[in-house]
């Protein structure tokens, strides 16, 4: 499932926006069936390939990069502050693990929104790049299915390859 959207966004530059459970069907022979694509964004190849930049650069771990990548995607906080948007983009588009939603200070938000509020404390986002909400949505609703079946997932980590074909 992940393989699949992120080949949607990375190669198609057209992907389903709300792949919850209730849009996912095991077939009768094994295979995932994906229905409902009501809610579907179309990427253009440089919209692709900004976000590819920045996927490759989480997957890689490069924190200066991410910054830069972010900041070229439309991130925007009061104060600019690399820390809050290096952690924000991580959270939009790669992990949010325990290990990862811990702050500059040391201390451990209980959950994402928790996190996400603390974030905001320190420097609220004035903007999330709005043509890449959906692609962000994605992660998080693909990270929360592995949540639910036990399984830590990376999406930067599990679609680096994906994003490389589209820089």
């Amino acid at each position: 499932l992940l393989e699949v959207q992120g080949y949607q966004i990375f190669v198609d530059g057209v992907f389903n926006g709300d792949p919850h459970p209730g849009n996912i069907m095991r077939l009768n022979d094994g295979r995932l069936g994906l229905i409902d694509y009501g809610n579907v964004k179309r990427f253009s190849v440089a919209d692709r390939a900004r976000l590819g930049h920045l996927v490759v650069a989480l997957a890689d771990g490069d924190r200066s990069l991410i910054v830069e990548k972010a900041k070229l995607l439309g991130f925007r906080t009061r104060y600019d502050d690399p820390e809050v948007i290096y952690r924000l983009a991580r959270l939009s588009f790669d992990r949010d693990d325990a290990e990862s939603m811990v702050l500059p200070d040391g201390t451990a938000p209980a959950n994402v929104q928790a996190y996400f509020e603390a974030l905001a404390k320190l420097d609220p986002m004035t903007q999330m790049p709005p043509n890449f909400v959906m692609a962000a949505r994605n992660s998080f609703l693909l990270r929360g299915l592995g949540t639910h079946f036990g399984v830590e997932l990376r999406t930067a980590t599990l679609w680096r390859q994906l994003a490389m074909h589209a820089v």
